[in-house]
């Protein structure tokens, strides 16, 4: 088959770390011919890669408009369409507002669509709330209308999803880490936090809202008061001004490293103690299966996301409730028995995900699936 991979969607947080892996993975592969086309910033990590192929790999970034998303029609991915004619298009993850004229298979990672419970959600201001409810219902036509099989990262999320789209086909391929994590050699260890003798925390995280980093100072604020001589640190990937703290007290539990690549988080997870995640949406985070792997305990929000994918290898809290997670933090940092336990945890829920070789089989057999069923009805 010839398979056109569209990654032309992709700007920033877990969508370019899996397309990343994936793009890896298929250009060892031969099985069919693949073509590419990248986001500019997907781009770069591939800057040196058969640069001369102009067939195989393009770049360009889809700029939404109301017009493609309700014609389905992108005049720059449709003449690709049209030179490369693939049996089959797979978007990395979508929306794509583009509806090819082949057969379409999509990513979906869009928790705030299938989670409407969550507190997120259900606290937004009225305004941001009705922009919201538009969202989803402009990108789930998208998603509906556009797509020959949705897939998922976790089974909770493939059933939420297919009781809003009862009629699609839905598939679930769980995250992963990337493949670099294996690969001690392509570690880069330029970003390191500077010593420290305490707790060190991590979180490898855009500053998104859903992300909830805003009740670390809050979390901060109740461990020194509760526990005066505990010492810890956060360690986040922002820059300083991201956060608009000017509170000196706060600030020196804050390590603020900036946007790190995917080669410089094994070595940050490893001089971690625990990797700290409060998020109140996700659909899967890399963090986990990541933090898995470099024996690093998690502590996290206690979420059906999350419990989703870590069961019994993770320490809950509350994720609204600076006291909840600053009693989780002391309970776990201060159980060196428990931090063991979570790390052979961890390393045994690890073995239920896919590596990056296997979600790229399943995805590649979702695909063929997909392409087989479809001729087999023509």
């Amino acid at each position: 088959m010839r398979i056109f991979i569209n990654c032309s969607s992709l700007k920033k947080g877990g969508g370019l770390q899996v397309a990343h892996s994936l793009v890896n993975e298929l250009m060892k592969r031969t099985d069919h011919d693949y073509y590419f086309i990248f986001s500019s910033l997907l781009r770069r990590d591939f800057q040196d890669y058969k640069a001369e192929d102009t067939i195989h790999f393009h770049t360009y970034d889809v700029a939404p408009t109301l017009l493609k998303a309700l014609s389905g029609r992108d005049k720059i991915l449709d003449s690709l369409v049209t030179k490369i004619k693939p049996d089959i298009v797979f978007s990395v993850f979508g929306p794509t507002y583009w509806k090819p004229r082949c057969l379409h298979v999509c990513g979906f990672a869009k928790p705030g669509f299938v989670y409407t419970d969550s507190p997120f959600i259900q606290k937004m201001p009225v305004n941001r709330k009705l922009r919201h409810q538009f969202l989803r219902l402009f990108q789930m036509n998208d998603f509906k209308n556009f797509n020959d099989a949705l897939i998922t990262e976790t089974n909770d999320a493939s059933n939420r999803l297919s009781k809003i789209l009862p009629s699609k086909t839905i598939y679930t391929v769980s995250n992963t880490y990337n493949q670099v994590f294996d690969q001690p050699e392509k570690w880069d260890l330029a970003v390191r936090p500077y010593d420290f003798d305490g707790i060190t925390m991590l979180s490898i995280t855009a500053n998104y809202r859903h992300k909830n980093l805003s009740v670390i100072p809050e979390v901060i604020t109740y461990l020194s008061n509760k526990y005066p001589s505990f010492k810890f640190r956060f360690v986040l990937t922002l820059r300083k001004g991201e956060m608009d703290i000017m509170d000196e007290k706060i600030l020196k539990h804050l390590v603020f490293l900036g946007r790190v690549t995917i080669y410089q988080c094994p070595i940050l997870y490893t001089e971690s103690d625990l990797m700290f995640m409060p998020s109140l949406l996700e659909c899967f985070s890399a963090t986990y299966p990541e933090a898995m792997k470099m024996e690093t305990p998690i502590l996290t929000s206690d979420m059906p996301f999350a419990r989703d994918v870590c069961q019994d290898a993770a320490i809950y809290f509350d994720p609204l409730s600076p006291e909840s997670i600053g009693e989780a933090i002391y309970r776990l940092s201060t159980n060196k028995a428990l931090m063991s336990e979570l790390k052979l945890k961890g390393q045994n829920r690890l073995s239920h995900f896919n590596n990056s070789k296997t979600r790229t089989q399943k995805y590649i057999e979702i695909l063929e699936k997909t392409y087989e069923t479809n001729h087999s009805k023509s």
